[in-house]
């Protein structure tokens, strides 16, 4: 009988105990996705099939909490850990209410999906790990998950590096700086200088069999070597921090006798002589001595004044969670198109201070430095617990990935890493935290947890929709790309009926209702991608573009809405000079000759080494009758970038208003250059070479 009751009163622990272990193996799952999966299938690649994975199975993990909760019982506890963790999630969901483009905030942007959402699911992993390791008995499990990860990704890393990689990618070869399973070399590169400084921090604190430090030093050597070959100049910034956090600690740990100096004096000496050979004799120093020269560095500047002037016009929450690049067009410099190539935008600072400065205002940046100054105050205060190890490591992979992310813009294969490690810092400090709320438990019977388990898992089939939008999209794509009219329309409609949230799809379904053509169709479609991403100057133009068609129609209201389009262009993104051109030909197509010619000096003002706009302008000018205002252009054209093609469009204006011998001598000019070029000895014959 006693026997019996003893049982009774073991079975809610050993089912306690259960929901926690399944916790921890549901989170190990999600950190194996993050860092191993993508799907070549689908447009988006790698962070779309690493989010919509992820945020399927964080049902289950959200059911295996509910039931833990209902279980033990709800404690909120109170310590300054918790506090800024809590106040950091209020402010981002509070940044997703204020911004600007809530769609954007609650989803994040295409190719990021960094949005609340996914900031949820980060969250709800750190809450997880608090609740479920047991600090520090199961911390190990997230170890070995992690560093299995990063040698699968190292494994395939190998293989793309010797060009041995199964799948064939479009816009990059790996074998130059190979992205292994994360998309990117700056995002493998951070996550290799992760993996690389935690491998250090548990060399440094953690004692281990041998046999275990054995396998982490080659680990750690493998994601060394790796990094180096990658090339990411972060990953460099992050070893940099990552160290100084093991040697702060370590000091703290070991005390500031003269046999700790004389070790730590040794280990700077070995950190300075790797520095120089890594300097002098990779890749890796190779970019890195670049930055000392100059190179490379324009476009970083022109990023970081666009994010800084984002935040002082925006400082107390804002443009808004995840909302840098419905803003960023506004504060986007004509400069950049120079330097980085036209129509190029970004959806992040590449400085994550600067991002979260932009993005959630001051109230969002001191969030962020609380946490991480709490976290940083929680391990100084703990280092010297004989189980401290796991919350100094953890300490130092966020530093390590905050060192990094200096110079590097965020991403889904990246991005939980702070989160798990302020969940093992959670989990330390929960065994002390002051509780300021308890929810009594509520016992249910064991198939009523499982079936809320269960039943919330089951919710995670509805994530697949957005791979199957995304898949859609991507042959959508390919058959516009091969003037397949039919198919691009059945897949484009496919990709908006799935997924109908998303300005691309409707974009893609736009210019493929073009080809068939169906005008109305593509303006209705175009409508909706702008309604939806008004910061996009392109889905205006392409809106701007069925406008004038159906204008030429003779379609009530379409010149105005043509006119319309292209303003809304030009207010998303005033200094992106293609705007202008593009409004141009539009008003040159509806005889607007002096409208034309305008945007076209506003164009070649913003931009003035395009050719092309010298010669519509030109063209504009020519058919206002105005022939000294199209010479005027060329001429202004040939003295920017003495361009030969642009000398013989001047010399054909010169022959029409008769100015013979300018004409002669433009093209003697073209010809001391290219002494056999057809169009310049056609046209000298024509007008005799006196």
């Amino acid at each position: 009988m006693a026997r019996r009751r003893a049982a009774r009163r073991e079975r809610p622990v050993v089912r306690g105990v259960f929901w926690r272990e399944l916790a921890l193996v549901i989170v190990c799952v999600e950190a194996l996705i993050f860092i191993l999966s993508f799907d070549p299938t689908v447009l988006n690649v790698f962070d779309l099939t690493k989010a919509s994975f992820t945020h399927g199975v964080a049902w289950a993990l959200l059911g295996a909490l509910i039931v833990i909760a209902l279980g033990d019982g709800v404690r909120i506890p109170a310590s300054p850990l918790f506090v800024a963790f809590f106040a950091l999630v209020a402010t981002e969901i509070v940044t997703t209410i204020t911004a600007e483009n809530q769609y954007v905030a609650l989803y994040g942007e295409v190719g990021r999906y960094l949005g609340l959402t996914t900031h949820a699911v980060l969250a709800l992993i750190a809450v997880a790990i608090a609740v479920s390791i047991d600090y520090p008995r199961r911390t190990s499990w997230l170890a070995w998950t992690i560093g299995a990860g990063a040698t699968l990704a190292g494994l395939y890393a190998i293989q793309q590096a010797t060009g041995h990689d199964p799948v064939r990618w479009v816009d990059l070869d790996p074998r130059f700086r190979p992205f292994a399973t994360f998309g990117n070399p700056d995002f493998y590169g951070q996550f290799l200088a992760v993996v690389a400084t935690a491998c250090a921090a548990v060399l440094v604190f953690a004692r281990q069999r041998v046999w275990v430090v054995g396998i982490v030093v080659l680990l750690a050597v493998l994601n060394v070597a790796l990094m180096l070959v990658v090339q990411t100049r972060g990953s460099f910034l992050g070893i940099a921090a990552g160290a100084l956090v093991i040697a702060v600690l370590w000091l703290r740990r070991a005390g500031l006798s003269r046999r700790a100096l004389t070790r730590f004096a040794l280990a700077s000496a070995v950190a300075a002589l790797a520095l120089v050979v890594t300097l002098v004799a990779t890749p890796l120093g190779g970019r890195l001595l670049d930055i000392g020269r100059g190179i490379g560095l324009r476009d970083r500047v022109l990023l970081y004044q666009s994010a800084f002037q984002m935040f002082l016009d925006h400082p107390f929450l804002g443009v808004g969670f995840e909302n840098f690049a419905v803003a960023y067009p506004r504060y986007q410099q004509a400069e950049w198109f120079a330097v980085a190539g036209m129509n190029t935008t970004n959806t992040s600072a590449h400085d994550w201070i600067l991002h979260v400065a932009a993005t959630t205002g001051v109230v969002g940046l001191l969030a962020n430095l609380a946490l991480l100054g709490a976290f940083a105050f929680h391990a100084w205060r703990r280092a010297r617990d004989p189980d401290a190890a796991g919350v100094i490591v953890a300490l130092a992979a966020v530093a390590a990935f905050y060192g990094s992310g200096l110079v590097l813009p965020g991403a889904q294969s990246i991005q939980w890493i702070p989160w798990v490690c302020v969940g093992v810092a959670l989990a330390s400090e929960l065994r002390s935290a002051r509780v300021v709320m308890a929810i009594p438990p509520l016992r249910l019977p064991a198939i009523l947890q499982l079936l809320i388990v269960i039943g919330l898992a089951s919710v995670a089939f509805g994530q697949v929709g957005s791979l199957e939008a995304n898949r859609a999209a991507k042959a959508a794509e390919a058959a516009l790309g091969g003037a397949n009219s039919a198919r691009a329309v059945d897949m484009a409609r496919t990709a908006t009926t799935v997924d109908p949230g998303r300005a691309a799809y409707w974009n893609d379904l736009g210019r493929a209702l073009e080809l068939v053509p169906d005008l109305s169709g593509a303006r209705a479609a175009y409508r909706q991608a702008t309604t939806r991403s008004p910061y996009t100057p392109a889905f205006w133009w392409n809106l701007g573009g069925v406008e004038l068609e159906l204008a030429k129609q003779n379609e009530p209201g379409a010149r105005e809405a043509a006119y319309e389009a292209m303003r809304r262009a030009l207010a998303a993104d005033p200094q992106n000079p293609d705007s202008f051109d593009r409004f141009a030909h539009i008003q040159l197509a509806l005889a607007d000759y002096s409208g034309a010619i305008e945007s076209e000096r506003r164009a070649i003002a913003l931009f003035p080494t395009v050719p092309g706009y010298y010669t519509f302008a030109s063209e504009a000018a020519h058919q206002l009758g105005d022939s000294a205002t199209a010479i005027a252009f060329l001429r202004q054209g040939v003295a920017a970038l003495n361009s030969n093609d642009l000398r013989i469009t001047l010399a054909r204006r010169l022959i029409e208003a008769n100015r013979l011998p300018e004409a002669r001598q433009v093209l003697s000019d073209v010809l001391v250059v290219e002494p056999t070029n057809a169009a310049a000895l056609d046209l000298q014959k024509q007008i005799g070479a006196q």
